[in-house]
């Protein structure tokens, strides 16, 4: 996982505890390794671009969430949109009682 997505995918998750946020942050990490080659490689040029972008202008957590979601071009909120349905994914699939 880049470090971008990271930073993304940490402002994006709901839970408080520590482990379970890192729990999260794992089980994101596994999901977009497991993307075929060609779809892992389009979501991290986007990555590395808004990445970039994140960084000249200094906006990182909830400031950069919001810069996102008010990007008026479309793939940025729809990168934004994967890594938020990502992070829910992750929190729904370790939440306690989830597993049988």
């Amino acid at each position: 996982m880049l470090g971008y997505e990271r930073k993304v995918v940490d402002a994006l998750s709901s839970t408080t505890d520590p482990d379970e946020r890192t729990a999260v942050v794992a089980w994101v990490e596994g999901s977009l390794a497991a993307m075929p080659e060609l779809l892992r490689a389009g979501v991290a040029l986007g990555s590395v671009v808004l990445g970039l972008w994140a960084s000249a202008t200094g906006k990182e957590g909830h400031r950069l969430v919001e810069a996102l979601e008010a990007s008026p071009l479309p793939p940025v909120r729809l990168h934004l949109r994967l890594l938020r349905s990502l992070v829910l994914f992750g929190d729904l699939e370790l939440a306690p009682g989830a597993r049988p």
